[in-house]
């Protein structure tokens, strides 16, 4: 029951956020990263026609 250990489901509840705000950390430099790595392989191709 809440009302018997408030510190344990706070703890609980920081944990999960922490755990939330990293695993959303990672994607976003992880797609970041992905987004920079393709266009530089846009930007690297010396074809002077247009992509479509």
């Amino acid at each position: 029951m809440p009302q018997m250990a408030p510190m344990f489901w706070t703890f609980l509840m920081v944990l999960f956020m922490a755990a939330l705000l990293s695993f959303m950390v990672k994607l976003y430099f992880y797609l970041s990263s992905q987004t920079v790595s393709n266009s530089r392989v846009i930007s690297t191709n010396s074809n002077p026609q247009w992509m479509w």
